[in-house]
């Protein structure tokens, strides 16, 4: 049976300088989304937001494959 492609999005590494206090925020998300069984990462948070606040600032939602 042959395997289908699965396309993996480019992703770009960056490091993030935040304050003691955002990094709390960081965790406490993160950790909330582990009690609640959902699968996720630091990285998939910062992602997230930084999409929210596009929709914020621009005032329009971006259709993404790797959603």
């Amino acid at each position: 049976m042959p395997t289908k492609d699965i396309e993996t999005p480019k992703k770009a590494k960056t490091t993030v300088y935040m304050t003691e206090e955002e990094e709390t925020l960081l965790n406490e998300l993160f950790i909330k989304r582990l009690r609640e069984r959902k699968k996720t990462d630091k990285s998939a948070l910062l992602c997230e937001g930084i999409k929210l606040l596009f929709e914020k600032e621009i005032g329009q939602k971006q259709d993404h494959k790797d959603e």
